[in-house]
């Protein structure tokens, strides 16, 4: 066993506990890599290296304006607030935490890491929400729009009864992993494009 360490967005991201000889593509783990064909095969990363993942990116410096982060798989989705904890909480939500996780699984036909983050807007007298829209996309508007959308369903309290931080920022990572063959990619695709016509 071994570890590797990779540099992502200035921040070190340590894959722990790699096999030698592991043939998991490193590229396919940084985030928002081209998705390319390379994307399609590999070796799906173990929990450990997802635990990994998840860790360095909770851990990293907190950006200005934001306060929440989510990482999400098809496996799950954990949530941290990293801003404003006396001022702004959230109410849990378990069935909508797995309602997400869910809707990732129909992705994970790549291997592939997306990171993003998105601005919330709340209006000053109520703290429900006034707008939200993405900050910083990654390269695939459609888990970006799941993330966005997801951010929607969230109910915040405010235990001063002031409404703080009015204006701020979630950053979001969503890892895709290559679970389904090429054939069932396809027909999944074929499907998808049917019900469009």
């Amino acid at each position: 066993m071994h570890s590797r360490l990779f540099y992502v967005a200035g921040a070190a991201l340590i894959i722990a506990a790699c096999k030698t000889g592991s043939n998991l593509p490193p590229s396919a783990f940084l985030a928002n890599q081209p998705i390319t064909a390379a994307s399609t095969s590999g070796a799906l990363p173990s929990e450990s290296d997802i635990e990994a993942m998840r860790d360095a990116f909770f851990a990293r410096e907190v950006e200005n304006e934001e306060v929440y982060r989510v990482f999400v798989t098809s496996d799950g989705y954990t949530r941290k607030q990293v801003a404003f904890n006396d001022s702004i909480g959230l109410k849990e939500d378990k069935a909508g935490d797995q309602a997400i996780a869910d809707e990732i699984k129909k992705f994970d036909m790549v291997n592939s890491l997306q990171e993003g983050q998105i601005r919330v807007e709340l209006y000053p007298t109520t703290g429900k929400f006034y707008r939200v829209r993405q900050a910083k996309p990654s390269i695939m508007k459609e888990t970006d729009k799941i993330m966005s959308d997801d951010t929607t369903r969230w109910q915040f309290h405010f235990p001063k009864n002031q409404i703080i931080p009015k204006d701020f920022r979630v950053s979001y990572q969503v890892l895709l992993r290559k679970k389904i063959t090429r054939e069932q990619a396809l027909k999944i695709l074929t499907e998808q494009n049917t019900k469009k016509k």
